[in-house]
């Protein structure tokens, strides 16, 4: 069976409010770096395209990876994208089309949290428009495409000619919520042994970050896509644990099973393609002992992988374990719902927990949710057990940043 190995990579990346600010160092794009922008993309086009594409150049990044911190940021210049119009009339003028998207880019040149400092972590950032907001509009669906380039002179032309190597890339289809998530990448886009020489990060090297925007998700093409793709698919709810086509069955201590699909649950998760496929003994199993995990919880990751959504009603112990396995199984929207769920139901009785879970992984959504119930409700819990179990945890920077949270008011890194 292949290894489950923690990879604490979810899309997510800090809190909304306290997004314009590293956790060490307040870091701007243009302050101290070379970082030329494509000025023919700071405004939108007169014309709504298929796409839309914005370049950022950074100079001199190795520079970058030496001088800012884990957590800390640069963010490229603001930029339009033009919105689509709403009918193919050109004899139609609607106020709307004359209304771009405001966006910019965000990278961590040294990750976004501990569990990706060898990486660099890439975000696009939705800003909400003055148009937006006086038309209540809260949300903003696109597919873009995220492309990270290293560049180099050609020696054998007399110009010097610069020639871009693409490093990595990535579509994504995502919602923008103004009041909550606005911004979404990878949190381990691209390596620093893919992005330097010899894995050398003193190596002088420049980039070249680039977004494509489409005006639909078709535009986007067969591109790098993330491993999770449920939303692609059809729900097939009614065929989980039915004996009907189905041709796998997993068994457990506590005597349950449940029949399965190999063709949906490889098609739909990259483990299990390794799972049922020819190198494991599994893949030539029709019963599938699991002895890793409970079995509400790998209840709950099928059923996920059969209709895109989290399983309702599951309890808090449930939540966490299905939060953690999300991670493992490289699935990173079905741990975004888990932690979303998670952070819901922050009480009394666990808010501890969550908040050194939160501490543990480096999820900003957790540690808000914790540290706000800590802050909101201090009287309450300064002297309980839950308490005296944060400040004995024994990691000192986590009990002051409940200290400072508390009695400084500083913003929840």
């Amino acid at each position: 069976m292949p290894p489950l190995t923690i990879r604490k990579r979810f899309i997510r990346s800090r809190p909304r409010q306290h997004r314009e600010s590293g956790s060490s160092v307040p870091v701007r794009s243009n302050d101290t770096r070379d970082m030329t922008t494509d000025q023919a993309t700071r405004q939108p086009s007169k014309h709504a395209l298929s796409h839309f594409t914005y370049s950022w150049t950074i100079r001199g990044f190795n520079d970058l990876v030496t001088f800012y911190p884990n957590t800390g940021f640069v963010l490229s210049d603001r930029f339009w994208s033009p919105r689509p119009p709403l009918t193919n009339d050109s004899s139609v003028k609607n106020k709307q089309n004359d209304q771009p998207f405001l966006w910019r880019i965000k990278l961590y040149p040294n990750g976004v949290n501990e569990a990706a400092k060898t990486h660099i972590s890439l975000y696009l950032v939705a800003i909400q428009t003055p148009y937006e907001k006086q038309s209540n509009i809260t949300c903003r669906e696109k597919t873009f495409k995220l492309e990270v380039f290293r560049l180099s002179s050609d020696p054998t032309t007399p110009s010097s000619s610069t020639i871009s190597h693409l490093i990595r890339e990535e579509t994504f289809t995502m919602k923008f919520e103004f009041d909550g998530l606005d911004d979404f990448g990878r949190h381990r886009f691209c390596s620093f042994e893919n992005l330097f020489p010899n894995s050398d990060t003193t190596a002088e090297i420049d980039l070249l970050v680039r977004v494509q925007i489409f005006n639909s998700s078709s535009s986007a093409g067969s591109t790098d896509e993330p491993v999770e793709h449920v939303d692609d698919f059809p729900s097939f709810k009614q065929h989980l644990d039915d004996g009907k086509f189905s041709d796998v069955e997993f068994t457990f201590d506590c005597g349950s099973n449940i029949k399965a699909h190999r063709v949906i649950l490889a098609t739909r998760s990259s483990y299990f393609e390794k799972l049922l496929g020819d190198k494991w003994k599994e893949g030539q199993m029709k019963t599938i002992p699991i002895k890793h995990m409970e079995y509400t919880t790998f209840r709950s990751i099928l059923y996920y992988l059969y209709t895109g959504k989290l399983e309702e009603g599951l309890q808090f112990n449930v939540l966490k374990d299905v939060y953690s396995k999300a991670d493992m199984l490289n699935l990173e929207k079905f741990g975004e719902m888990a932690a979303d769920r998670i952070a819901d139901m922050v009480n009394g009785d666990n808010w501890d927990e969550i908040l050194m879970l939160a501490w543990e992984v480096g999820d900003a959504r957790l540690k808000e949710a914790a540290l706000n119930y800590a802050v909101t409700k201090w009287d309450y819990i300064r002297n309980g057990e839950n308490m005296k179990r944060v400040m004995s945890c024994g990691n000192m920077d986590w009990i002051e940043e409940l200290m400072r949270a508390r009695y400084i008011n500083m913003p929840i890194s």
